[in-house]
């Protein structure tokens, strides 16, 4: 290879569903902002049915909602879903990658060689820096069962409002334009998983008549600068 060409960064995009995610890599990729080399795992990729049923939440168990490879919804158990992850994360660590990006908004990674960019971090922390110029404070989660034990990193200022829609089986019944309408009055909505997409994002946005962020795209933003000044 000619010293002279730059290597394209490579990234790892890793997913508590299967892989590839189709429904979001794509707009993460072109959100870099740079060319970049972008592989995609899964913690359920090569899992059958019945080992997959074994991680569902047990009874007061925190869950997580992600996507399968033919765009079904899967529920897990967090502390399964967070250790799975964790194993998948420390295997890539020593492939050279520049970055490792989990596809998740809840998860907890302990520290690695490799430079990760941790969507909760991200997230989160931008999240209450905007939150203190706000009076209410929307959020839009996957799954009903969250709504209630829903917490950012950090408390905020403000009056924090919760609803629920799921990327994954909500896309075509309304449930979006609800959510938008349940947060209408808020200041700023935050659709926190990564599994939303552009046209979830304006449908809320045009029922709750405020700005709305989407994590994957926070995310992507950040990963593009970071490598753009590691290039």
């Amino acid at each position: 290879m000619n010293p002279s060409v730059a290597r394209l960064p490579r990234v790892a995009f890793v997913t508590i569903g299967q892989s590839p995610r189709t429904d979001i890599a794509p707009q993460m990729v072109a959100d870099l902002g740079l060319p970049a080399m972008v592989e995609q795992f899964g913690i359920l990729d090569g899992l059958d049915d019945a080992q997959i049923a074994a991680l569902a939440p047990k009874a007061g168990e925190y869950r997580f909602a992600s996507r399968m490879r033919d765009g079904s919804q899967v529920v897990l158990g967090k502390p399964a879903a967070e250790a799975m992850l964790a194993r998948l994360m420390a295997s890539l660590d020593e492939q050279d990658f520049d970055a490792l990006v989990p596809l998740c908004t809840g998860t907890a990674l302990p520290a690695l060689r490799t430079l990760v960019i941790e969507p909760q971090q991200v997230v989160d922390h931008l999240t209450v820096a905007l939150a203190q110029g706000c009076r209410q404070l929307g959020i839009v989660l996957p799954l009903a069962a969250q709504v209630e034990g829903f917490h950012l990193i950090r408390p905020v200022p403000c009056e924090l409002r919760v609803t629920h829609a799921s990327p994954y089986t909500d896309g075509d019944d309304g449930r979006f334009a609800q959510a938008g309408e349940a947060l209408r009055g808020c200041d700023l909505i935050v659709m926190h998983c990564m599994g939303y997409t552009e046209a979830m994002r304006a449908e809320v946005a045009r029922h709750a008549r405020a700005p709305v962020l989407l994590s994957n795209r926070m995310v992507a933003r950040v990963l593009g600068d970071v490598l753009a000044g590691a290039t």
